[in-house]
């Protein structure tokens, strides 16, 4: 059996977390939500997700920048993939996510397609592993073993 991806969004906005939600429900994810990073942290602990959707601007003591370093902190979630989905598109911001580690930093508006196809693409980096062998020097793709 097949394991379901599992996807966290932490937005502050109910109708974007309501937007991700339809655009990615496809039956192969279990998806939760928060909308703040404090209930993003206590959420992430929670469930482990396999990949966060990420606002930097959420109200209260930390944002999204800070949530995402309490997130790399945590044992559990190693291996985590980070998507910002922001409204600022700053060279600065941007630069502060590229150090933080974020796997993808997505400029608000974000079409459906968009976000569907980066989801997927990093879902295959959850399940695939690169195999290089000495004589070919080519990286082969093989699936990971999955948690049950």
């Amino acid at each position: 059996m097949t394991r379901k991806t599992t996807l966290l969004i932490v937005d502050d906005d109910r109708d974007l977390r309501k937007f991700l939600r339809m655009a990615l429900d496809n039956g192969t994810r279990v998806i939760h939500e928060a909308d703040t990073a404090q209930d993003g942290l206590h959420r992430a602990r929670e469930t482990v997700p396999d990949i966060i959707l990420l606002d930097i601007g959420l109200p209260g003591y930390f944002d999204g920048f800070m949530l995402n370093e309490a997130l790399a902190r945590e044992p559990a979630l190693h291996g985590l993939k980070t998507v910002i989905i922001s409204g600022h598109d700053s060279a600065e911001d941007i630069g502060r996510a590229g150090r933080l580690g974020v796997d993808a930093y997505l400029v608000k508006p974000v079409s459906p397609r968009t976000l569907v196809e980066l989801v997927e693409r990093l879902e295959s980096s959850l399940r695939e592993m690169q195999v290089i062998t000495p004589d070919s020097g080519l990286a082969v793709s093989t699936e990971k073993p999955t948690k049950e």
